[in-house]
């Protein structure tokens, strides 16, 4: 069992909130949130305060750190900029294989499982209910949300998978790519792009400022 620690967490939003959770659950005390939106200042979650900008959180005297943050982009920026040590938080009522490696500062929430031969990056989020099948490869800052990788898929660094897509055995979806919700992929997803639908498909910048709008 992990040692008990003081740790600060980065982020105060919604996720913030259910990774502390899984801190107090692990017998970690949180000591404070630290966020760049001022409306937060002041606020406690679960009797936690948030005390101001992250960039105070280097002066709070805590060495422990984890990035509650969703954006991968974000969080990626904070731990390369950040001098801390990055906790892991694995929810106990999760099921993570014992020989699969985890990066430092990732979080699975509850109901997550990775099965034998997988192996997770840095930074990670295994959202609640994630599921990543036997020998997948999930990159640095990705995050899973809930969705499934078939056996032998991978996720390379800072992809995102939304809420109810699949992705099949064997298939990668590239570096920074985003796969929508309910999407199912079968095909290889190209860096840096967005598919959707069932089968996901490809789409265009132009089409995703025409859904938005």
């Amino acid at each position: 069992m992990q040692q008990s620690r003081e740790i600060v967490i980065l982020g105060a939003g919604g996720h913030a909130v259910v990774v502390a959770s899984i801190l107090i659950a692990l017998d970690h005390r949180v000591t404070a949130y630290f966020d760049d939106d001022q409306q937060r200042w002041g606020q406690k979650l679960l009797g936690i305060p948030v005390l101001g900008p992250i960039s105070d959180a280097v002066s709070s005297g805590v060495r422990h750190a984890i990035i509650a943050i969703g954006d991968n982009r974000v969080r990626k920026r904070i731990a390369e900029e950040m001098d801390f040590e990055w906790v892991t938080a694995v929810h106990p009522f999760s099921w993570i294989h014992p020989e699969v490696p985890l990066g430092p500062g990732t979080v699975v929430c509850a109901g997550a499982v990775v099965q034998p031969g997988a192996a997770i990056g840095a930074h990670v989020i295994l959202n609640t209910k994630a599921s990543v099948d036997h020998h997948c490869r999930v990159g640095n800052y990705v995050h899973i949300a809930v969705a499934h990788l078939g056996g032998g898929a991978a996720a390379a660094d800072g992809a995102f998978l939304a809420l109810g897509s699949t992705v099949l055995p064997g298939v990668v979806v590239g570096a920074w790519a985003t796969v929508g919700a309910g999407a199912l992929v079968r095909k290889n997803v190209r860096p840096g792009t967005t598919v959707v639908g069932v089968p996901a498909r490809e789409i265009a910048p132009s089409e995703m400022i025409s859904a938005a709008s």
